[in-house]
C-alpha cells in the first residue's frame, strides 16, 4: 500500500495544493469512507475500476473523474488492484481554469470527459509501464496548457484566505463588507466559484481543523472542542458526526485510509 503526495511546480502552486497517489497491489475489496476536506479534485484511475456509493446505491466509476466539493461523507470500493492519481485544487482554482459554475457539481463525482472535452495528456496517465513521477509530470503539463484561460477571483480568494487563516471561525457578514459585497452577493459568487455557501464551507474547514488539533490533544475532547472553535462538547460531537457519520470517540484517527491521508497529515 502506498500513499504519497507531490508539490506542484512554482507556476501552478497558486492553483494546485498537491498531487497525490494511492496504490495497493492487494486485490481484496477494501471499503473506504471519504469525508469533506474543502477541496475539489481530478482523479485518474490507472489501476482496476472503483465503485462509489454517494446516496445508498453502488455505481461503477469511470477512469477519469471530477470530484467537486462534498457536504457529506460517501463510500468508495475497489474492484481489484488500486492505482490512482489525484490533482487536488485550491478551492477557487477549478473555476478559475475552466469557468464552470461549480455549484452544478456539488456532491457529485462525475466523468471528467462529460464536462471537459480536451483531456489529451491526462489519458496518458492511465498507460501501464510509466512511473509515478511521469504521471505527475503529465498532469503538470496538462494543467500548464490551461493557464492561458485563467480568470482570477480576487474577492473569493480573499475570503477563502481568511477562512483558512481563522480555521473556519469567521464572521461572513463582516468579511462580505471587507470585499465590498453584500452577504447575498458573496453567497452567490462563492457558490458559483467554490460550490458551497461561505458559511457551510467555513464549517468544513473548522471540521478539518479538528484533525490538526487531535495530534496534540488526545487526552481531552473538551479541550479539542474548544481549540477547534466549538462552544461545547455536544456541539463538537454533533458537527463531527454530521461529516463522518461517527462520533469522535469511535473514529479511527490512526487508521491508514484515504480520509486520514488527506485530513491528518
Amino acid at each position: 500500500m502506498r500513499y504519497e503526495s507531490f508539490a506542484p511546480s512554482d507556476s501552478l502552486k497558486k492553483l494546485v495544493k498537491e498531487y497525490w497517489v494511492y496504490e495497493n497491489e492487494d486485490p481484496a475489496i477494501h471499503r473506504q469512507k471519504i469525508i469533506p476536506d474543502g477541496y475539489s479534485e481530478i482523479i485518474i484511475h490507472y489501476g482496476d475500476p472503483y465503485r462509489i456509493n454517494l446516496s445508498g446505491e453502488w455505481k461503477p466509476q469511470s477512469s477519469m473523474l471530477f470530484s467537486s466539493q462534498i457536504s457529506k461523507y460517501f463510500f468508495l470500493e475497489n474492484t481489484g488492484v488500486s492505482g490512482m492519481l489525484g490533482i487536488k485544487f485550491h478551492p477557487a482554482a477549478f473555476y478559475q481554469l475552466f469557468q464552470m459554475d461549480v455549484s452544478e457539481y456539488t456532491d457529485r463525482v462525475i466523468d471528467l470527459k462529460k464536462i471537459i472535452s480536451r483531456t489529451e495528456g491526462l489519458d496518458e496517465i492511465m498507460d501501464t509501464g510509466i512511473s509515478i513521477n511521469q504521471r505527475v509530470k503529465l498532469a503538470e503539463e496538462w494543467l500548464k496548457g490551461k493557464l492561458s484561460n485563467l480568470q482570477p477571483q480576487e474577492k473569493v480568494e480573499q475570503v477563502i484566505s481568511k477562512v483558512f487563516e481563522t480555521h473556519g471561525m469567521i464572521d461572513i457578514g463582516q468579511m462580505a463588507e471587507e470585499v465590498d459585497l453584500s452577504s447575498r452577493q458573496l453567497e452567490r459568487l462563492f457558490k458559483k466559484v467554490i460550490g458551497l455557501s461561505p458559511k457551510f464551507y467555513s464549517r468544513i474547514i473548522r471540521f478539518s481543523y479538528i484533525f490538526e488539533v487531535i495530534k496534540e490533544q488526545k487526552d481531552s475532547w473538551i479541550r479539542t472542542a474548544l481549540q477547534s472553535g466549538f462552544f461545547d462538547q455536544s456541539h463538537f460531537i454533533k458537527n463531527f458526526k454530521e461529516f463522518t457519520g461517527e462520533e469522535p470517540s469511535s473514529y479511527g484517527f490512526d487508521e491508514i485510509n484515504l480520509a486520514n491521508f488527506f485530513l491528518k497529515k
